[in-house]
């Protein structure tokens, strides 16, 4: 929050030498634009991730030895590097001011009720603009949370993530007394996720996020409009990409299966926030998750 509340000091000092030039009522404004920039692939998942364990988990958090990259592992990277591409999104969020309010393209303020307001009544104390240190870390704090609720709106579902999910979920799901360390420390190379078990997941997701799109609470990328079956292919294929150790990818049969928990568990974040595993309906005929000998 340190830079956003120089936005808010910046307001401030704005509203102050306004007041002194004798027009107060129109100060020179700063704006908050919400950006999202959205990735099938973030090339330090595996150190974010790691930081984020090492940091939640502490005495729990036991990390798993590193046995280093196979030179096959990294001629498969280069190669991936310089023969394929990943898309990059960018959602622009709509224009706020300072203390979260919508502005329009004169860059007039207005509350949730369609009434304009005044910038520089929320730093007036007895008809003075005035510092307050203890005031505007509140008004820093509050700009924060809006951003923060803005992100969920703005932010663009894309299909890897989708299936980053699903395939986590699965897991989850298949290991309902392991904790989440308990859940990462389990040997990838012996699971085995069904095609139909995941498409089924996202499906259901994808019903949800259709009913949010029109109620304006969520961006969707085109290929979540595509069938479920089509996500989880190209969901697979992209997610990830130019890791040397794919978090996903397809087994002789057409099921899916991970080289690393940990770094799917990264992917499966950047969707936890919306809670989507409170409306999942596991179907016990399909769900199974095979364990591999």
């Amino acid at each position: 929050m340190g830079l956003i509340g120089t936005a808010v000091e910046a307001q401030r000092a704005m509203c102050q030498t306004a007041a002194k030039a004798g027009h107060p009522d129109t100060p020179k404004k700063v704006f908050i634009v919400p950006m999202v920039l959205c990735y099938n692939f973030v090339l330090e998942a595996p150190f974010l991730i790691e930081q984020h364990l090492r940091r939640t988990g502490k005495e729990n958090y036991i990390r798993l030895k590193d046995e280093g990259t196979s030179v096959r592992a990294w001629l498969r990277f280069v190669w991936r590097f310089f023969s394929t591409t990943s898309d990059i999104t960018l959602s622009v969020g709509r224009p706020m001011d300072i203390m979260g309010n919508f502005v329009d393209a004169g860059g007039r303020s207005f509350d949730r009720f369609g009434n304009q307001l005044n910038i520089s009544d929320y730093f007036t104390l007895n008809n003075e603009i005035t510092a307050d240190r203890q005031r505007e870390e509140e008004y820093t704090k509050l700009l924060a949370e809006r951003i923060v609720a803005r992100y969920h709106i703005e932010n663009v579902i894309l299909g890897s993530h989708l299936v980053a999910y699903a395939v986590f979920e699965l897991l989850l799901h298949e290991n309902p007394k392991l904790d989440l360390f308990g859940i990462l420390r389990l040997p990838p190379d012996e699971y085995l996720f069904p095609f139909r078990a995941v498409e089924d997941v996202v499906e259901q997701i994808q019903a949800k996020l259709f009913e949010w799109e029109q109620q304006g609470n969520i961006r969707l990328a085109p290929e979540t409009r595509r069938s479920a079956a089509d996500i989880v292919r190209d969901g697979v294929k992209n997610l990830g990409i130019f890791h040397a150790e794919r978090p996903l990818g397809f087994s002789k049969t057409g099921d899916i299966l991970s080289s690393n928990f940990r770094v799917l568990y990264f992917y499966h974040n950047r969707l936890v926030n919306y809670q989507f595993d409170k409306i999942i309906q596991w179907k016990a005929e399909e769900i199974e998750v095979l364990k591999m000998d």
